[in-house]
């Protein structure tokens, strides 16, 4: 069984030989780490494509360094240098009046391909980046988290305005990377979580923002591709809303919620990318206690149909010996189909 069959087949329920892979790493933990860790993703390759093992640091990467950048959307970014993104500290529509004269940057610059490029990699899983992913962290990035929080809360108009701005953007940024790659996936996220609910009501957010990710869903699906999101935080409340709109493989941050309770709402109704807890567990456990917990949650996630995609983000603060006792014990304990 190829990768990118592995990978299908956990999606769709239909017997992978195992639980697939899916790296996850953060700049900063190859600074701290360096060969060490390439060294254990190298032994446990991933099933999607690109990932070998031979990963990069900050040195190329100016994004995770030390200082401030402004980006293409002229919000400006500060970063401490710890290896990981930094913050916006500069909102361009920090100021409503300046929404009249805002123009987003061009969708369709970049190097684009004049015909859809054949495709490469026939044996892993390939996923795009959808259309910069990003509704509503773009959202509070132009105007701020604070105030569009208000902005929200007190129904002000412009809300939704700046939305469709930013949508219609994904929009045609997507539909012009469907033309022009051969992929099997689309991955989106957008963190809708504090630690211990959702940012604002899930009323409010059926209202605003379920609509538009349906449109991209939508869009993925008529595609013939599978639809990814990722998204931080406690969302328990609107986990059956990602179902109902088509989200095919869902990645949630386990520390923020009850697993058994995320397991019954998921299992058997939408693939999981798991989250082995980067805030206790993977950083500052045992590769005992890391392996016990990667073993909770295939008892919890996985099924010999499928179900579960292993995948834990390896931060700065995580040892080479914890990320290789989290990708041992996906393999150790994935059930096989009959």
């Amino acid at each position: 069984m190829t990768s990118r069959e592995r990978v299908l087949r956990a999606i769709e329920f239909r017997g992978p030989d195992r639980i697939p892979i899916s790296h996850g790493l953060l700049p900063g933990a190859i600074d701290n780490y360096g060969e060490r860790l390439r060294d254990v993703f190298r032994r446990y390759p991933g099933d999607f494509s690109g990932q070998t093992g031979e990963y990069r640091g900050t040195e190329n990467n100016p994004h995770y360094q030390r200082g401030q950048e402004t980006d293409d959307w002229g919000c400006t970014w500060v970063n401490l240098g710890l290896g990981t993104e930094g913050q916006v500290r500069g909102h361009p529509l920090a100021d409503w009046s300046a929404l009249a004269t805002y123009h987003p940057p061009d969708p369709y610059a970049g190097d684009w391909p004049q015909c859809r490029q054949p495709r490469k990699d026939h044996e892993h899983y390939i996923t795009i980046g959808g259309g910069g992913g990003r509704l509503f962290e773009r959202m509070h990035f132009l105007r701020g988290y604070d105030r569009l929080l208000i902005d929200i809360a007190e129904r002000r108009p412009e809300i939704e305005a700046l939305r469709d701005l930013v949508l219609d953007h994904t929009l045609t940024r997507l539909e012009r990377q469907l033309e022009s790659y051969d992929c099997d996936g689309v991955s989106y996220m957008d963190d809708w979580g504090a630690q211990d609910r959702l940012m604002i009501r899930p009323e409010r957010w059926r209202e605003l923002f379920k609509p538009a990710y349906k449109r991209i869903a939508d869009l993925v699906h008529s595609a013939g591709k599978k639809f990814h999101f990722h998204s931080d935080g406690h969302i328990m409340a609107i986990v059956d809303d990602f179902i109902a709109l088509g989200v095919d493989a869902l990645n949630p941050q386990f520390s923020c919620m009850p697993l058994q309770e995320l397991a019954a709402k998921c299992r058997r109704r939408v693939c999981i990318a798991s989250d082995i807890d980067r805030q206790h567990v993977l950083p500052f456990g045992t590769p005992q206690q890391v392996r016990e917990y990667v073993r909770r949650v295939c008892e919890l996630f996985a099924t010999p149909a499928g179900g579960l995609i292993g995948h834990g983000e390896v931060g700065p603060d995580v040892r080479p010996e914890n990320a290789e006792a989290m990708l041992k014990a996906f393999g150790d304990f994935s059930p096989r189909a009959p």
